[in-house]
This record gives C-alpha cells, structure tokens and sequence, in this order.
C-alpha cells in the first residue's frame, strides 16, 4: 500500500514538474522577441562645458560658439543637422571640431539685445558610434 501511494505520489509530481517547465518554455520563447537595445561600448558622449555657457548674458555680438565634450566625437556628425544655433530664426554658420570641441562661427554678428539657444541633437557620435543620450540645449543673451 505504501509503495502504491508513493509511485502515485511521484506519477502527480512528474505531472506537475512538466507542466512547469512547459510554462516556463512559453515565457523563455515569448521574452526572447527581438527587442531595440543596443551596446555601448566605453563611455556614452556627453556636453561638458559650452561657451557662452548657460544662461550667459552680455555675450560679444562676434562671439562664436564651441562646445567641448567628455571624449572625441566625429567629426562626421558634427553638422547643421547636429548642431544648431537659433533666435526668432535659425543662424547661418559654418561647424568646426579639433580635439574635444566643436565650433560654430556665425556667418554674420549675432543680433543685439537677442536671447540664442544652442541645441546639439542625439545625431551627434563619438568616435566609438556612440550617441548623445538625449539633445543638449543651452541659452545665453547678448549684450545691447
């Protein structure tokens, strides 16, 4: 009697084992769906300083604009899409990068008594490939 319970016994835990690991075979195969992480390798870009930094006031109607970075960028990246300048409109300009810091000189002065913001987007790469993790925007006023 007691080896009958027994086998009875360990019939309903084999049961229940497979029944466990069938539902776990659903979720490994369902979690398991493509999904949009990407790899970072080494240290993500970020702005460290700007100059003028922000909210700046009184800057030099021919002042150009640089942004320094924690580690080299490329170059490549660093463009009109990128890196932008604005008031009421956005600002004509050529963009620059040696080392850690990109340059934007403004094709004309700035305007008197006019707020700027500077705006580096998520396009701008390091040289590893690695993004901006969110836009950098930045604001500063001139003098009148």
């Amino acid at each position: 009697m007691k080896i009958h319970s027994l086998l009875k016994f360990m019939k309903l835990k084999k049961r229940k084992l497979l029944a466990l690991l069938a539902i776990v075979s659903v979720f490994l195969f369902v979690g398991c769906q493509k999904d949009d992480y990407v790899e970072i390798v080494g240290l993500c870009p970020v702005v460290v300083s700007t100059s003028p930094a922000n909210g700046a006031t009184s800057v030099p109607l021919l002042n150009v604009i640089t942004v320094r970075f924690n580690e080299r960028m490329n170059p490549a990246t660093l463009n009109a899409t990128s890196f932008s300048l604005q008031a009421a409109s956005a600002v004509a300009g050529t963009i620059s990068y040696t080392d850690t810091t990109a340059t934007f000189t403004p094709a004309i002065p700035l305007s008197p008594n006019t707020t700027y913001t500077g705006k580096l987007t998520t396009a701008a790469k390091s040289l590893k490939g690695n993004a901006l993790q969110a836009d950098y925007v930045w604001s500063f006023s001139t003098f009148q």
